[in-house]
């Protein structure tokens, strides 16, 4: 639908009279700044009174007002501008007038720049408040100029001030909103007068075309000039359209800006609508002190019940009923949070909104001071008056480290309400400062006082101020103080401890040194051992080398005597040649277990290779098929936990040989022998099991000498006790070791870990 203007330019007057109302009738110094360099496009009255009714507009910031280059005023706008965060201006700037210096000095403001976004969210501009704090620091300096230490009507005028200003910035924000509400009804009143324009204009075309159908001869004449007029009402129209986009554009705009105003304001700010304080509006910062509780829409007394007894809505009724704004500060509010109970402390102002004149809510803005408060309270203060020093002032923090209730200390000298301080050097420090005028500060000093009914000792940093009054004399002192002795306490422990650890590092170096020396003998020990044990293999070997001739010998001459000699009673020849040819193969046997001993130290450097075990299995039965026939043995395997393992092959086969042959050799001749091999890993390490159903023997008993030398627990078969020591030598070489479970007549099972060997 298209719509048509007015032709006496009333929309554009009604915009333009809307934005003149925002500016002239804004309690704050109003201007709008566009781009980068903040190009001055709109400012009201007040703006430019504040800096001398200079031209501004359609000149950058910098250029209209060079006197604030020094400052860091610029530097903030440029950063809004290129973050988009608002920037509240708690410092004061001062403005000197170059041009025109007035008689009553610089003007002093404070401002909020708050940035300007296109639809985009990107950053075109920015939207200045400046508030003239003239009045307030001239205040201040007056309060400064007098002697002696502020009085509370001056500090009461200067918290006034304070309070006016916070209200100016309040009823800015308010009056923002009113104007922009206004400003749109303002708009939608003047589309429906360009509606009725056009109905009007449509109708009167209507009789126009009617006239023209009556009068042909004028038609052709008419026709142009109909067409004609059409021109003009066609550029109208799209000239009044456009005037009328701009303006809801301009609008739209502004509401945008108030909106992000009070949402990225730091303040947590909520409007509550109606006599039961129902939540309308609140912004981020608002929500995050609940931030796990649904707020709009519900009264105040259903949406935080806990508040409800503790005054904050009998505060409300008051401003909603009289209009007339409540400022609290550092006010208590208990409330639970989402760690449970919690007490907070606030800084608010309650102020009432209207419409049409009529209060219908309530404006709460708040700002959360507990942090300030309990550091304030952590600091203790008090004030002594006089040369004996009675006590004026004493907070809840010195007390505590006094030990007394501050009934029990005010209105006395210090030595009565504090007797056991008298005498710990105080006198002489207070006399000091108020003789000299020179304050005097101490640091983690232990002082004794009564506290609890028994006398502890405290640590504490103070400083003892001296207080003159309006005539200069020094009248008294002031202290500041904290206490710190659990940091003390705390330090001195770790002192403690720091000198313990040192004590014990030294006796850790002493028995490192004790160790080492124990290292190097029993290094030397071994060494020696090992020396001694390789000359034993050497000589085992050597010995056994050199008896294997005269053995062969030995054996030589039996036979030749056997052939040769004949014995004269054949009852004799049957005992003694037995007796002499079982002497003869042990002797044989001895020697080429003492000659396997031998080589252990060759044995123990093979290299390993890959070895299929069921093959080295087959292999050792194979040379002892005879002894499985003669037990009725019946060997079985299971080698899947890894069928093929990396070890030298000599090394594997003897163990396989001698624990298979003592398998055999002690089966139970009762039974017949069921012998099982295997092999598992365990933590990554492989270990052959040999199983079988023999004689057994007592590992309880005989655990410990089991692997020693010449050592049996059978003798109804033929050994020399060399087999188990020898195995097990050749596994300890390869870092392993042997596990033996036995009973008698039950079986025997040995576990041989069998290490890791050299690789190649």
């Amino acid at each position: 639908m298209i719509l048509s203007a007015s032709p006496d330019g009333r929309l554009a007057s009604v915009v333009h009279r809307h934005v003149d109302a925002l500016l002239r009738d804004s309690p704050a110094c109003l201007a709008s700044l566009s781009g980068a360099d903040h190009m001055v496009t709109v400012t009201n009255q007040l703006f430019r009174r504040l800096f001398g009714d200079r031209t501004l507009v359609g000149l950058s910031l910098r250029e209209a007002l060079p006197e604030l280059l020094p400052q860091p005023f610029f530097e903030l706008l440029d950063a809004v501008y290129a973050t988009g965060n608002v920037y509240h201006g708690r410092e004061e700037v001062a403005f000197h007038d170059a041009r025109r210096p007035g008689p009553r000095g610089p003007v002093h403001f404070t401002f909020i720049a708050q940035a300007v976004r296109d639809a985009t969210g990107t950053v075109t501009g920015l939207l200045l408040f400046a508030y003239d704090v003239s009045a307030h620091q001239q205040a201040r300096q007056q309060v400064a100029a007098k002697a002696g230490p502020p009085h509370t009507t001056d500090e009461l005028e200067l918290a006034n001030l304070e309070l006016d200003t916070t209200n100016l910035q309040l009823a800015t924000t308010m009056e923002v909103l009113s104007v922009a509400n206004a400003e749109l009804d303002a708009i939608n009143d003047q589309l429906m007068e360009s509606n009725q324009q056009l109905e009007r204009a449509n109708a009167q075309l209507r009789a126009t075309n009617d006239d023209i159908r009556s009068h042909v001869n004028e038609l052709h004449s008419t026709q142009e000039a109909l067409r004609t007029l059409n021109r003009h009402l066609e550029a109208r129209v799209a000239e009044r359209t456009g005037q009328l986009q701009a303006a809801l554009h301009e609008s739209e705009q502004q509401r945008a800006t108030i909106a992000a105003v009070f949402e990225q304001t730091p303040a947590a700010m909520c409007l509550l609508r109606g006599p039961e304080h129902r939540f309308a509006y609140v912004n981020d910062s608002y929500q995050a002190l609940y931030p796990t509780r649904e707020l709009r829409g519900l009264p105040l007394a259903q949406a935080l019940p806990e508040i409800e007894n503790q005054g904050f809505i009998a505060l409300l009724d008051q401003v909603y009923a009289t209009g007339q704004p409540y400022h609290g500060q550092e006010v208590p509010l208990a409330d639970i949070g989402p760690h449970g109970p919690r007490q907070r402390f606030f800084d608010f102002t309650y102020q009432a909104f209207r419409e049409n004149g009529t209060v219908v809510g309530v404006a709460v803005s708040a700002y959360d001071v507990t942090e300030q408060v309990r550091v304030r309270e952590q600091v203790a203060v008090a004030i002594f008056r006089g040369p004996r020093y009675v006590i004026e002032l004493a907070n809840p923090a010195v007390c505590a480290i006094w030990g007394r209730t501050a009934e029990q200390v005010l209105g006395k000298p210090l030595f009565e309400a504090l007797p056991e301080a008298a005498g710990q050097g105080f006198e002489q420090q207070l006399d000091g400062v108020l003789a000299t005028g020179v304050p005097y500060v101490a640091t983690e000093l232990p002082s004794t006082f009564s506290r609890g009914g028994q006398l502890d000792t405290v640590y504490w940093n103070f400083v003892y101020q001296p207080l003159v009054d309006d005539e200069g004399l020094r009248t008294g002192i002031s202290v500041v103080a904290t206490d710190v002795s659990e940091q003390v306490r705390a330090r001195r422990q770790l002192e403690q401890l720091g000198q313990e650890l040192a004590i014990a590092y030294a006796s850790l170096q002493v028995a490192h040194v004790d160790t080492e020396l124990a290292n190097a003998a029993l290094s030397t020990h071994n060494h020696r051992l090992t020396r001694t044990n390789a000359d034993l293999d050497s000589f085992v070997y050597a010995a056994s080398h050199d008896l294997k001739l005269p053995v062969l010998n030995l054996a030589g001459l039996f036979e030749e005597l056997r052939r040769g000699v004949t014995f004269t009673d054949p009852a004799e020849e049957q005992i003694l040649v037995p007796l002499f040819e079982d002497s003869l193969r042990q002797l044989t046997t001895t020697l080429e277990d003492l000659a396997a001993l031998g080589q252990l130290q060759q044995a123990a450097l093979a290299l390993a290779e890959p070895l299929a075990l069921e093959e080295i299995v087959e292999d050792v039965l194979q040379v002892l098929e005879p002894q499985v026939r003669a037990a009725r043995a019946h060997v079985t395997v299971d080698f899947a936990a890894r069928p093929v393992l990396s070890y030298p092959r000599a090394t594997l086969r003897t163990i396989v040989l001698n624990l298979l042959s003592n398998a055999l050799k002690y089966a139970d001749p009762a039974r017949p022998a069921r012998i099982h091999v295997s092999l598992w890993l365990a933590d990554g390490e492989p270990v052959l099991w040999v199983r079988d159903n023999g004689l057994g023997f007592d590992a309880a008993a005989h655990g410990p000498e089991l692997f020693q030398l010449f050592r049996r627990f059978h003798d109804h078969t033929e050994g020399t006790g060399v087999g188990l020591y020898l195995i097990n030598r050749l596994v300890q070489a390869n870092g392993g070791h042997i596990e033996v479970e036995s009973s008698v007549g039950v079986g025997a099972t040995f576990r041989v870990y069998l290490g890791q060997p050299p690789q190649p």
